[in-house]
């Protein structure tokens, strides 16, 4: 699909989004074109997948360890938050528990926000466009769940 084409069918999603209320924005990226939204619970990926539209939400927590005063225990903080994240990602892709972790596409430690970083997502069919704003709510509050849980590993 040329650059052009995909801009086309990426154009019905930003409408559906924005009659439900999304700030939605066709944006040219690395990956060529897609549909981004901004929203308080987290960012929103919409691009062209094998099959249909490929979602994705994704957001950062920032300070994990914000509270700790001496900038030298947290840096230790940090790396072992760092060091433990990969390892509970890994456990997760190779036995998800629940639907929300077998959707995970990605997890990071944002060194600029000092905590965690999350991306989950799925295709749907193009058929399947006017669901978008339900979906993508739904899939905002499992990936703020997610965080949540992932966070509270951590802290452990």
């Amino acid at each position: 699909m040329s650059m052009r084409e995909t801009r086309a069918a990426l154009e019905p999603v930003v409408s559906i989004l924005r009659q439900a209320g999304f700030w939605a924005y066709p944006l040219y990226g690395d990956e060529g074109w897609l549909v981004a939204c901004d929203t308080e619970s987290g960012r929103i990926d919409v691009r062209i997948g094998t099959d249909g539209y490929l979602v994705e939400v994704w957001d950062v927590s920032p300070g994990l360890y914000f509270d700790e005063e001496d900038e030298r225990k947290r840096a230790v903080k940090e790396r072992l938050a760092r060091l433990t994240l990969s390892r509970l990602v890994e456990t997760i892709r190779h036995a998800p528990v629940t639907d929300t972790e077998r959707l995970l596409r990605e997890a990071w430690w944002d060194e600029a926000a000092h905590g965690v970083g999350l991306r989950i997502g799925l295709e749907i069919p193009f058929n399947a466009s006017a669901s978008l704003p339900e979906l993508v709510t739904d899939l905002l509050e499992r990936l703020n769940e997610l965080l949540e849980r992932l966070e509270e590993r951590l802290l452990d």
